[in-house]
């Protein structure tokens, strides 16, 4: 149980990566609905800047807390698709434009099942608000689920479900940091 617990100590040093990766996700959701007829031209590139930026830190993440987390390799994957992801839009913006629906909607379901896997987590470590992060990465699922079905209701609807995934992604992560630093602060 004391190994245990140095792991879980040791992983929570790091929970700062995380609310990083929720202000960079929440940013974006925001600047998306504040200018919707700028955001699908740029949103190619903005999402694939975000993307690398989220997978590099969730990489970091990964490494930094890996004798303690039971999806640590799921993690680590995530982690790493996150920045081929990034680092294809990036190289292929102008084909990323026209097929990014499907890329963010795939992306967000895979976001939405490895934030359940860290919402079982937290659930192990005692932490009460474990149902509120189960809750957001469904919606995360949802929004995934609803980004991909959009193209048939046009391109409003696709910056509107784009920005609300954004910020929903963005808050499980705020949420989790907060709750990995308050975990720290309890244990000492």
């Amino acid at each position: 149980m004391a190994h245990s617990i140095v792991g879980i100590k040791k992983a929570m040093d790091y929970w700062w990566l995380l609310l990083l990766t929720g202000i960079a996700l929440v940013s974006m959701g925001v600047w998306v609905f504040i200018s919707p007829e700028d955001a699908y031209v740029s949103l190619s590139i903005l999402f694939g800047v975000c993307i690398l930026f989220v997978g590099v830190f969730e990489l970091l993440f990964a490494l930094s807390a890996k004798r303690s987390l039971h999806t640590w390799g799921w993690t680590v994957a995530s982690g790493i698709f996150d920045i081929l992801i990034g680092c294809f839009i990036l190289t292929y913006p102008g084909m990323t434009t026209t097929i990014l629906p499907w890329v963010l909607g795939i992306w967000l379901l895979l976001r939405g099942c490895s934030a359940i896997g860290f919402a079982l987590d937290v659930r192990r470590f005692g932490v009460s608000a474990w149902r509120w992060l189960l809750v957001i990465a469904i919606a995360i699922i949802v929004f995934g689920i609803l980004v991909l079905a959009v193209p048939a209701f046009g391109l409003l609807h696709i910056i509107i479900w784009t920005a609300a995934s954004f910020i929903f992604a963005g808050m499980f992560r705020i949420f989790l940091a907060m709750h990995l630093r308050r975990m720290k602060e309890e244990l000492g």
